[in-house]
């Protein structure tokens, strides 16, 4: 059987690998349109700002280790054209530049997303950038040596959070400019609001609810002009969304959802047959939401290449769907999602309660107690956990764990507030933030 998989990074290495240990005689070739591998994009920021002092780190394989496994593997090699009849894919060398067809008896698509670029005046200035790959990193990091000391982050999603953070470490005066009236469109307002406040304490100058309208150079120094401001800026950075790379299927029966990505079944299987896809390029179930939806993140992203593969093989898989589950660091503040925020809620027309609960993240006497707010979302009818929402200091953002292990296995507000959690004063209360969250659900 041979397995052609597309994509060598998260979901595409991970089918590659657990593939191989499930049958050491997978025939495997993996087609990467870049140069490095298996690498780990979600501590980009963390090596920008310095706290991961080599790149390489972030390379959890190389081609090599792959290889010594029995897996065969094309670096600079992009698919440009796929023929579901006769079982092909048309493949660029993107150093030679030749093309060559290679058949395949099963195929993986895990091509990943591309960053949004902004359609307007100035948007081909060569200090603009955005972080999406391996190489991103290292070309912002390099520029940023070049003597930056403005920068404008345009989009205030996880990203441009996570690298205003960054910047901040390196002392760097940053704008972050956001279109929606929040950052962290993902969360409910009540929730980023504690999370804005902490960034304009920390001098970020936090501008929501104001659309980009152009790049210019005046006298030799580039300005973001917006519909309500102008900002100097010696580097910008881009961070208004991806879209998933699937434009090679255009010519397929491949079913697409309405931004491109590529729907799947809960076996990750296409709507043509041997066809797989996992990753920022494909929806992935919601369990929480009871449908697809598109969740470009790390850990689904290794969830579905580990279903791939086993789908693949015939082998019966688990998997009931994702919830969302999300954290993040605000430079000294943290904050987690899982389930449905209020806004899903709404937005579904679901039956439901809200309850909000704060509290110290461990016993209030032992030394170094911070505050923990705790956002539940609930079905009043049976008290069943549909959501959660954490934000607060250390130790706070982790236990939304607790929360997404609550709602897949469909606990009430009532159980969840007498599960016997651990407890000691360096730790946790004797009623945890969490459970005082659950028992005050009315």
């Amino acid at each position: 059987m041979k397995t052609v998989i597309i994509g060598g990074v998260a979901a595409g290495m991970s089918a590659a690998s657990k593939l191989k240990r499930l049958d050491k005689n997978n025939e495997i070739f993996v087609f990467e349109k870049g140069n490095v591998l298996s690498y780990g994009a979600c501590g980009m920021p963390y090596y920008i700002s310095g706290e991961i002092t080599n790149a390489k780190k972030l390379i959890a394989r190389t081609k090599k280790d792959f290889e010594d496994k029995g897996i065969t593997v094309f670096t600079k090699h992009e698919v440009i054209k796929l023929n579901e009849l006769d079982k092909q894919i048309l493949v660029r060398d993107l150093i030679s530049e030749k093309d060559i067809l290679v058949n395949y008896d099963n195929l993986v698509i895990a091509t990943g997303a591309s960053p949004i670029k902004l359609q307007i005046p100035g948007k081909d200035l060569t200090n603009i950038f955005s972080l999406s790959e391996y190489e991103d990193a290292l070309k912002i990091k390099e520029y940023i040596n070049n003597g930056v000391k403005d920068i404008v982050i345009v989009g205030a999603g996880f990203i441009g959070v996570e690298l205003v953070e960054a910047f901040n470490t390196l002392g760097l005066h940053i704008t972050l400019i956001e279109y929606n009236d929040q950052i962290l469109n993902l969360f409910d307002k009540d929730i980023t609001d504690y999370l804005e406040d902490h960034l304009k304490e920390n001098q970020i100058n936090v501008r929501t609810k104001e659309t980009v309208l152009e790049y210019k150079i005046e006298n030799g120094v580039t300005y973001v002009l917006t519909d309500k401001g102008k900002y100097k800026a010696d580097m910008i950075i881009e961070s208004v969304g991806v879209r998933p790379n699937t434009k090679f299927t255009s010519n397929t029966s491949i079913k697409l959802a309405k931004n491109g990505a590529i729907i799947v079944d809960e076996n990750m299987m296409t709507s043509v047959k041997d066809i797989y896809s996992g990753g920022d390029c494909s929806l992935i179930f919601n369990k929480a939401l009871n449908q697809n939806t598109y969740i470009p993140m790390g850990h689904n992203a290794n969830k579905q290449g580990r279903i791939i593969a086993q789908s693949i093989m015939n082998e019966e898989n688990n998997f009931e769907g994702v919830l969302g589950t999300t954290v993040i660091k605000v430079i000294n503040m943290e904050a987690a999602k899982t389930g449905l925020t209020e806004k899903d809620a709404i937005k579904i027309g679901a039956s439901y309660r809200t309850v909000t609960a704060k509290g110290k993240n461990h016993a209030g006497y032992y030394p170094n107690a911070t505050m923990t707010t705790v956002k539940v979302i609930y079905d009043p009818l049976n008290y069943k956990i549909l959501g959660a929402e954490i934000v607060g200091y250390k130790d706070s953002a982790i236990r939304i764990d607790i929360f997404a292990v609550a709602i897949h296995a469909g606990l009430t507000t009532k159980q969840l507030g007498f599960i016997d959690l651990a407890y000691a004063p360096p730790f946790a209360s004797v009623w945890d933030i969490t459970q005082v969250a659950a028992n005050i659900a009315k």
